[in-house]
């Protein structure tokens, strides 16, 4: 019986390891497809005290989004449970949490923002609905990967909407920039 044990374990290590490299293998040749960071482009210089703050942490916002969204995709492609239909991998609830924390970080600032901010933010064309859904299901996403169990396994197919959704928030938050660079720009050159 003791070599039948030593086989599938055997087999199982085996496995394991083929996989791992697999995953290292394809994170080589599609390194170059993983979300890159935003570059930061200049302030429009008649922007307010408030949305100036707003800007900024917006920048910062969208730094950890991607951040957040390229760990995930690494996860999808480096897990060797990826091919078994799920991920145990710790980074992907960091990743979220990362998520998490930009995103509350951000909706703050948005909500320290005075009326004549905000309304000028409106006017420049961004409301903020958007957003607030792509934060009510990350709240929820948030929730089951915190309280989940030690390599308690996701599925592939929710690890993959997790980081579309961090991912539409980034675009979220680069409608914001477009927006008040648009809402800056003279309407008579």
């Amino acid at each position: 019986m003791s070599w039948i044990v030593f086989a599938c374990m055997f087999g199982y290590v085996a496995m394991r390891c083929a996989l791992w490299v697999r995953g290292q293998v394809r994170l080589m040749l599609l390194r170059d497809q993983l979300p890159v960071g935003p570059r930061r482009t200049s302030r429009p210089p008649h922007l307010s005290a408030g949305l100036g703050v707003l800007l900024d942490r917006n920048f910062d916002g969208r730094v950890e989004l991607m951040a957040s969204t390229r760990t995930i995709a690494t996860v999808l492609i480096t897990d060797p449970d990826v091919p078994l239909g799920c991920v145990r991998d710790f980074q992907y609830r960091l990743a979220v949490a990362r998520a998490w924390t930009a995103a509350c970080a951000w909706l703050r600032t948005l909500e320290a923002l005075g009326d004549e901010d905000r309304v000028c933010l409106e006017r420049a064309g961004y409301t903020s609905r958007g957003f607030l859904d792509h934060h009510a299901w990350l709240h929820g996403c948030v929730r089951t990967t915190v309280r989940a169990r030690a390599l308690e396994p996701f599925e592939v197919a929710e690890v993959e909407a997790t980081c579309s959704r961090v991912a539409a928030m980034a675009e979220e938050l680069e409608l914001v920039e477009r927006a008040l660079a648009r809402g800056s720009e003279d309407p008579y050159r």
